[in-house]
């Protein structure tokens, strides 16, 4: 019963991600402002139970904390007002265990603000997180995650990540985001966002959004 009630929550997530990105690509392609954004990840923080956490190979203190998840962001985010976007993102990186982890998000975002160069935004979402099992490691400790043996799978419907931007150039920013990268944990991520369009103001780099 278990399995059958994920495959439909898989499912139905699987279908609500080809919408969101199917309208994301459409607007990047539109007259709407749009980017795309490349970050690398590295610093994470468990906040579950840490219950595996004498076992992690990642981590950088004795403790549970801090982590090092090394990987890459690729996003997409179009605008559908001057301070809400879609954003989808795809996530890879090596997580806590040294194993291939990825998560799929599709966010609506939302511009706290803006002054001059610099822009805060917010954005909540739904996540699906998928990981190579960490059930063959000696010591592992059920976490309640979805395990087929192979893979590691658990949705969580309400993930958010909060992103700092540097305008850095007429068409590219330094972004900075502490996101939900794990089924029970933030990591932090830095990039680079290069805008397929964007309106500037007469600073010639601050988007004005008019």
């Amino acid at each position: 019963m278990q399995t059958i009630t994920f495959m439909f929550q898989e499912m139905a997530i699987l279908r609500f991600f080809t919408l969101m990105a199917a309208v994301v690509l459409a607007s990047t392609f539109a007259s709407a402002q749009s980017n795309i954004s490349l970050a690398f990840t590295g610093f994470g923080f468990d906040f579950g139970k840490g219950v595996n956490a004498p076992i992690y190979k990642q981590k950088i203190s004795d403790g549970k904390n801090p982590l090092f998840e090394p990987g890459l962001r690729l996003g997409v985010e179009a605008y559908a007002s001057p301070a809400t976007s879609i954003k989808a993102v795809q996530t890879v990186r090596y997580d806590a265990m040294k194993k291939v982890a990825m998560s799929s998000q599709v966010m609506l975002r939302f511009r706290i603000f803006r002054a001059y160069k610099h822009s805060l935004s917010f954005g909540v979402g739904p996540t699906a997180f998928y990981r190579k099992s960490w059930s063959a490691e000696e010591g592992y400790t059920d976490e309640g995650i979805y395990d087929d043996g192979t893979m590691q799978h658990k949705i969580a419907w309400l993930s958010t990540e909060l992103e700092y931007n540097y305008v850095i150039g007429h068409y590219t920013d330094l972004s900075f985001a502490m996101t939900h990268m794990n089924p029970q944990g933030m990591g932090f991520a830095l990039g680079i966002k290069y805008w397929f369009t964007r309106k500037s103001n007469k600073c010639g780099t601050c988007p004005s959004f008019k």
